[in-house]
């Protein structure tokens, strides 16, 4: 009767779902963990960087008062060029023409062609 005993089958099969699901958790655990790790050190890098440009910007903003003798034409200078530099980063964000979402599209669809054809 040993091998129509269904019970110590049904807890193994439990308990190696179990851990399979405890592994997954695992996983997930651990790529998120390097993921927030990496997302951390992203923000200190650019807030570092960011102090670096801002005070680069103001002494070159004085530079440019002291060579032009002026107390503000420096400062309205840097600026004027940070905000052509920012418009254009920011015209470089527009949405996808329509040509372009086709062709996006048509990648999708050969990459599935591609899978497809693999599986076979």
């Amino acid at each position: 009767m040993g091998f129509f005993e269904n019970n110590g089958l049904v807890d193994l099969v439990k308990n190696y779902l179990k851990t399979q699901f405890e592994l997954v958790k695992l996983d997930i655990q651990e790529r998120l963990e390097a993921l927030l790790e990496r997302i951390f050190k992203f923000i200190i890098v650019t807030f570092a960087l960011a102090i670096g440009v801002l005070f680069f910007l103001h002494a070159l903003a004085n530079m440019l008062n002291t060579y032009l003798d002026s107390q503000y034409w420096g400062h309205f200078i840097v600026s004027g060029i940070c905000l052509i530099v920012g418009g254009l980063l920011v015209a470089s964000f527009r949405q996808p023409t329509e040509s372009q979402i086709e062709t996006k599209e048509e990648i999708a669809v050969e990459e599935e062609n591609r899978e497809d054809e693999s599986d076979h």
